[in-house]
């Protein structure tokens, strides 16, 4: 059974670069004084857009604590996340020891948007809560970001900088939604 689970070496994905953002406002590549307002608006329009698809697009490692060897099941952020390591306390030992790729398997889970984890042998375990020990990295490092989800920050990004002023529903780029549908987690 899973004793607990946290979030850790989370790191920021650059997904729009300020010089990007400016390009798509068509300000040029210089130095202008609205800079600082317009990194606001590329921060914003990223954690606009991890809260519409309810994922995280910085990378990050997702830690589950297990108790012994079990099948574990787990929801996941996004297709791309990866199991990186599985450490494990040996009977009567101190040290976690890392557990080889081969001795597992990670496959979809029954349940749409989850995955499995089952181990093809097992090994006696110290009796504690973090015996076992999974990492699995989440979200996208700058080079894979998705375009969509891009070039949804970039429209949200022109939103911003164009209406500044607070205005409701009118003027929502419901464009920027439609590019990140596939992507969102419900």
């Amino acid at each position: 059974m899973v004793t607990d689970s946290y979030y850790k070496n989370q790191a920021a994905t650059v997904c729009v670069t300020l010089a990007e953002a400016k390009k798509h406002l068509r300000l040029g590549t210089g130095e202008n004084p609205e800079d600082d307002l317009i990194q606001t608006y590329i921060d914003a329009a990223k954690e606009d857009r991890q809260n519409y698809i309810n994922r995280s697009i910085d990378t990050r490692d997702f830690v589950m604590e297990v108790s012994q060897f079990e099948t574990v099941n787990f929801a996941v952020n996004n297709d791309n996340d990866e199991v990186t390591e599985i450490k494990y306390y040996k009977q009567g030992e101190t040290n976690a020891t890392v557990l080889d790729a081969d001795s597992y398997k990670v496959r979809p889970g029954i349940v749409v948007g989850t995955k499995t984890i089952t181990f093809k042998t097992t090994t006696e375990t110290e009796k504690r809560s973090d015996a076992v020990i999974i990492v699995v990295k989440q979200g996208w490092i700058t080079a894979d970001v998705p375009k969509p989800l891009k070039q949804a920050m970039l429209l949200r990004i022109g939103d911003m900088y164009e209406r500044r002023e607070d205005r409701g529903e009118v003027g929502y780029n419901s464009a920027a939604d439609a590019l990140c549908r596939p992507y969102r987690k419900y």
